[in-house]
């Protein structure tokens, strides 16, 4: 009999937002556990605004030499959340979008007549999507205008309903990708963009 699993660490994982607001490299796209937390510490000289795409909670407001409250952690998470920073003064955007995936689960992405939501977005390498479709889309995938393979399970069509995650393949890595959705009965197009490791 194979012995159990140890429980993952509850761990608190600080994100240090740089001066001008935006976050370095290491930060930009963590992969946590699905127990740990996270908060977010403000240098950037003045007070910022976080926005997240989905599961957390959004911030307003921090301010200038402040840390936030942890997020996670309470119950196991296994999801990827997309956010970008803000400047509290004028809603300017300074960086995003970054990602941080808790455990092994996907960034869900919502298609609404041919608007994607969110987009763009970020994962880590080797991280996930998952597209929730109002109906069928064909869908072709880019990397700087050539078609790309670049997902573990990828066709050429997103089927209404849940789909199931797609995982960035090591080719994919530090790229940034770009896809177009297509009625397959319609002359409509629709697209959005997906930073992976970046």
């Amino acid at each position: 009999m194979a012995a159990a699993r140890p429980l993952p660490d509850a761990a608190l994982v600080t994100i240090t937002i740089q001066p001008g607001g935006f976050l370095s490299a290491g930060d930009a796209n963590k992969i946590l556990g699905p127990l740990d937390s996270v908060s977010f510490r403000n240098t950037a000289g003045f007070p910022v605004n976080i926005i997240f795409t989905n599961t957390l909670t959004s911030m307003t407001n921090l301010a200038q030499g402040a840390s936030s409250g942890a997020q996670g952690g309470s119950t196991p998470l296994m999801v990827t959340v997309n956010y970008k920073i803000q400047n509290y003064n004028g809603g300017r955007q300074t960086g995003g979008p970054y990602s941080v995936q808790f455990g092994i689960g996907p960034l869900p992405i919502s298609i609404q007549s041919l608007d994607t939501n969110p987009d763009p977005i970020a994962i880590p390498n080797g991280g996930q999507i998952a597209f929730d479709a109002d109906v069928e889309y064909d869908i072709a995938w880019t990397i700087n205008n050539a078609p790309a393979n670049v997902w573990s399970g990828q066709t050429g069509t997103v089927s209404a309903g849940q789909n199931t995650p797609l995982t960035a393949l090591a080719g994919a890595n530090s790229k940034t990708v770009t896809y177009a959705i297509s009625v397959p009965t319609k002359q409509t197009r629709g697209g959005g963009t997906v930073s992976i490791g970046n």
